[in-house]
């Protein structure tokens, strides 16, 4: 019974610790796939494939992955410069870590390869969250 207890307290501690990765992941990831006004199946997909494999993410459940990159999503749809205002701020929070701010931007990067169309607005995007994680100058990416 206590090695239940204690491997519950040490997933919930593990995934404080790791909630603000999970949403710089995916607002960083919202924000490069909404770059062309949409998220295509296979972004989704990359997505899911993020959610499942980094290490950093598996202790949470996929879903609460999903959903919140969709409510970065519908912020940005809504209105983009409060959207994206959120989307940096949540990015920023990994400009401290290099380890993190280098995974953020090779999510970015995978998202807007994942439709096989790595449009000038991905371009813009991913330029744009790497420069948010790089604002501190304490990460080189």
């Amino acid at each position: 019974m206590f090695d239940k207890l204690r491997e519950a307290i040490r997933d919930a501690a593990a995934r404080h610790k790791n909630r603000p990765f999970l949403e710089a992941a995916m607002a960083a990831c919202a924000y490069v796939a909404m770059a062309d006004g949409r998220i295509s199946i296979g972004e989704r997909g990359r997505v899911d494939d993020i959610l499942e494999h980094l290490e950093q993410l598996k202790i949470f459940d996929p879903h609460e992955g999903v959903n919140l990159m969709n409510d970065y999503a519908e912020g940005l749809r809504e209105d983009h410069e409060a959207g994206k205002a959120a989307v940096m701020k949540a990015v920023g929070q990994m400009a401290q870590d290099e380890d993190a701010a280098f995974l953020v931007a090779r999510m970015c990067i995978a998202i807007s390869n994942a439709d096989n169309d790595f449009s000038d607005e991905e371009r813009v995007a991913v330029s744009e969250v790497i420069d948010a994680l790089k604002a501190t100058g304490k990460v080189e990416i």
